[in-house]
């Protein structure tokens, strides 16, 4: 059944619900569309931003917005189009997850979304076309009689959605211990706890087999993962410190392990985030006179240092607090809460520019990617 509520400016803001779900929210529905990618140096155009309540569109980087989703009559002081996880995928895609559910927003029609299934997380499918969501089950009924770490509380699930909105096409649930994260060409990667000896514990990062039931190839002890698309994962060594580098990266089209680019202008901390091509992660580093905001190369090696930024110090996680980095093909942008600073940084051109008027933002804004032709 659909509901729709009109509160948008320019269009309501509209759901499209598999046949297979039934959820109620406080949104619409409606029927949504596929952007086709292009890749390349183009400045971006079709910017979709949360302005904390508010979703906007910008033609251009330094045009007015036009918001095409306004607040909701008695949400002065909420956000009911928060994101949580959101990235833009390679195909133009924005997904993110909403209300328990994992949805997908053509960025071409921001006004719109399709609910793909219930999650609690998701990453995308390595064929680029899909997304996985996840849902857990309670340790305490879905594990009962194993013997499994402390830590851990829940058994996952994972389900292949297509982004057209239709019902699952593959749904896997793993073991005990195994928490899913990423799907490379060479299959799905989790975080397995593990017990060390007495109470200790730690995390490996694993690739599991093709059905999802058990573990095939370890490719870190003791970590921590920091982001993954393409055919590419990062991670942060859990024991690393001092002067030694403590980020690595795993390129699974060569099964292959290798230190991440470092920084000379400081040390990366935090968690960043990855273009869709799984080329360029965006970090905060960490220097003498405070953070910064660096982007690494991963195929030249390079890190570009984007100069100081103050809405790190609370903060270091990119979309942790008041800054909301998105990539959008080959740019970073970049919207600050606090005082609504826009910024876009081109990888391939090197190219940093500054909106120049500041954006009316309230909350928590986010930046969610733009068109991608």
């Amino acid at each position: 059944m659909a509901v729709r509520n009109h509160f948008a400016r320019t269009g309501p803001w509209r759901r499209c619900w598999p046949a297979a779900i039934a959820l109620v929210s406080i949104l619409g529905v409606a029927g949504c569309t596929q952007g086709d990618a292009r890749q390349g140096e183009s400045p971006p155009q079709g910017i979709v931003l949360n302005l904390g309540g508010r979703i906007a569109l910008l033609d251009d980087f330094n045009s007015e917005p036009e918001v095409v989703a306004d607040r909701p009559a008695g949400t002065e002081h909420l956000d009911v189009y928060r994101l949580t996880a959101h990235r833009q995928l390679v195909g133009g895609q924005i997904v993110g997850i909403l209300d328990g559910a994992v949805v997908a927003i053509d960025p071409k029609s921001p006004g719109q979304q399709v609910v793909l299934g219930p999650a609690t997380s998701w990453f995308p499918a390595a064929d680029g076309s899909s997304v996985w969501a996840v849902t857990p089950e309670p340790a305490a009924g879905a594990c009962a009689g194993q013997h499994v770490a402390e830590s851990v509380r829940s058994r996952f699930r994972v389900s292949r959605f297509p982004l057209s909105g239709r019902p699952a096409q593959k749904t896997y649930e793993l073991p005990c211990g195994l928490r899913p994260f990423a799907e490379t060409p060479q299959g799905i990667a989790a975080l397995q706890v593990t017990h060390v000896g007495g109470h200790r514990e730690h995390t490996d990062l694993v690739l599991l087999n093709a059905d999802a039931t058990a573990v095939r190839q370890r490719i870190a002890q003791d970590s921590s993962s920091l982001a993954a698309e393409g055919r590419r994962i990062l991670w942060r060594e859990s024991s690393c410190g001092g002067a030694r580098t403590c980020i690595k990266l795993y390129d699974s089209q060569g099964m292959k392990t290798a230190t991440a680019p470092r920084c000379a202008e400081g040390t990366t901390v935090g968690r960043g985030t990855l273009d869709a091509t799984g080329r360029w992660y965006a970090s905060a580093i960490s220097t003498d006179d405070g953070f910064r905001l660096a982007v690494l190369d991963l195929e030249r090696g390079s890190c570009k240092d984007l100069g100081r930024n103050a809405s790190l110090d609370d903060n270091q996680d990119l979309d942790g607090g008041s800054l909301s980095g998105s990539w959008a093909r080959a740019n970073l942008l970049v919207l600050n809460s606090i005082n609504g600073a826009f910024t876009s940084y081109n990888a391939v051109s090197g190219e940093q520019v500054e909106r120049k008027k500041s954006l009316d933002v309230s909350g928590v804004a986010q930046v969610w990617g733009a068109r991608t032709e």
